[in-house]
């Protein structure tokens, strides 16, 4: 039993009626769904994180034997990457159907002895060459792999915590606090295969495509004598001697309408955009063959006006059948007429298919002679070098908004943020420490400034704080301090 998905056009929902066997709702047009066994697989969601850093740990070393003793907590370990990485022997993003999430190892956690933890297992989402990388609800492209070999840092582990050994120093030699690791960074990505061919055979249902990349390539695709026999775009390697050889794309047959998305067409038209050369089918068979013509070219374009603007053959299919060999001479007029010259050919009998795929070859070299500038390599590693530049933040940089209904304060920056999440509160040491930090990076003059008052709350990252006035809780190192400027936070 077919499953079947609801179709969106000009923002209007239009459903399936088991009853009827078609599309109805507010659109005119009556489509039949496509079912879940033909569906392409080259658009797919995945869910990816790095591995958070392993804990710090507080320990002491006192062996009899041990004169230079004390703190001797080691580092957590960092947290594993996350790599997308090309392989040439996928096709589709089938995999990621049933696999969805990506999660690297977390580091270990330290240990006495000043034993660092070791390093999480890094994890690599394998994809197929031509696959475009985006951000889930996002435009924006992360990461175009065409290549069989590229590999990319997508989202660097956390970094380890720091244990007590870390810590010590002239004035604190018996440091009794610990770091937590670094949560790892996490995100949903979008993955969108274009597939990387030299050629695009494109053209109405039923014209013939197929049969002419069989017949040119070693490729066997399903061929038989009823539209939308292909259900999935094709791949043939053209070889013309021991150094020419082009990648040729054979792709489901296109409606009219199929830019809104009527027919399998519509789902593989994104596979052309990376084609160099195009080598338009035509039925000769049909009724009107150049009507066909302009309507898989009026397609085109309206998918995509780059589309229109490749370089193009015209092959004329099914010359072994009367009909079409009738109609070839107005056919040939009409297109010269319009300064395009056409080629013949009969795939089902394999002749003159040679000079059309030469003709396609010919364009595809004009384009590759015309692109000579020189392309500055691609830093694949861009992404997680954003994302490590976010992470190393200043914690001087910060944003304090209040919400004055509940008389709260927000103070946001992703240094501060990163700074709570890590600090371990199981410690005594940690919360001294915590209120130094706030001090000294301007967290409590911003506040006063901003004219904090007593009981208003205060949330810094995860943590949340009633501000007091009073100062008999401070630490003993402030205390030299004018009272009225010292406002410490008391903890909920």
């Amino acid at each position: 039993e077919y499953e079947y998905d609801d179709v969106v056009d000009s923002g209007k929902t239009v459903n399936f009626d088991e009853a009827e066997g078609y599309y109805e709702g507010e659109l005119d047009v009556k489509e039949k769904g496509v079912p879940a066994v033909m569906r392409c697989f080259d658009r797919a969601k995945i869910y990816a994180k790095a591995g958070d850093g392993g804990n710090g740990v507080v320990a002491f070393r006192r062996e009899k034997f041990v004169p230079m003793g004390g703190p001797s907590g080691g580092d957590g370990g960092r947290g594993g990457n996350v790599y997308v990485a090309v392989d040439g022997s996928m096709n589709s993003l089938l995999p990621f159907r049933n696999s969805v999430h990506f999660r690297a190892g977390r580091g270990g956690h330290g240990q006495g002895r000043t034993m660092n933890g070791a390093k999480g297992e890094d994890v690599v989402i394998k994809v197929a060459p031509g696959t475009v990388v985006r951000e889930a609800g996002k435009e924006e492209v992360l990461l175009e792999l065409l290549f069989p070999g590229q590999k990319a840092l997508l989202l660097p582990g956390g970094r380890g915590g720091r244990g007590n050994a870390s810590f010590k120093s002239g004035l604190n030699k018996v440091p009794r606090i610990a770091e937590n690791g670094e949560e790892g960074a996490e995100m949903w990505l979008e993955l969108e295969l274009k597939l990387v061919a030299d050629v695009g055979i494109v053209g109405a249902p039923n014209a013939g495509k197929s049969t002419l990349l069989s017949v040119i390539s070693a490729a066997q695709p399903t061929i038989a004598n009823y539209p939308f026999t292909t259900l999935l775009p094709n791949l043939g390697i053209v070889s013309f001697d021991y150094d020419s050889t082009m990648v040729v794309a054979d792709l489901p047959g296109l409606l009219e309408g199929a830019h809104r998305g009527f027919g399998l067409g519509h789902e593989f038209l994104r596979h052309t955009e990376r084609c160099s050369a195009l080598v338009h089918v035509i039925d000769g068979s049909a009724e009107q063959p150049e009507f066909e013509f302009d309507a898989v070219r009026l397609e085109l374009e309206l998918f995509s006006p780059e589309l229109a603007e490749k370089p193009f053959v015209v092959a004329y299919n099914k010359m072994d059948l009367p009909d079409a060999y009738e109609k070839w001479s107005s056919f040939n007029e009409r297109l010269q007429a319009r300064g395009i010259e056409p080629f013949c050919m009969s795939a089902v009998k394999r002749e003159r298919t040679h000079e059309v795929i030469c003709a396609a070859y010919e364009l595809l070299r004009k384009q590759k002679e015309a692109k000579t500038e020189f392309e500055d390599p691609v830093n694949l590693n861009h992404v997680a070098d954003m994302v490590a530049k976010q992470r190393s933040t200043s914690i001087n940089e910060f944003e304090i908004s209040r919400d004055g209904s509940s008389n709260t304060w927000h103070v946001v920056g992703s240094g501060l943020q990163r700074f709570v999440q890590m600090t371990n509160w199981r410690y005594i040491d940690s919360e001294k420490r915590f209120q130094h930090v706030l001090e000294a990076c301007g967290v409590y003059k911003s506040l006063m400034k901003l004219g904090v008052k007593e009981g208003d709350t205060v949330i810094v990252g995860e943590m949340e704080m009633v501000w007091h006035d009073s100062t008999e809780n401070s630490p003993s190192k402030v205390k030299k301090e004018p009272e009225d400027s010292i406002k410490w936070p008391q903890w909920k």
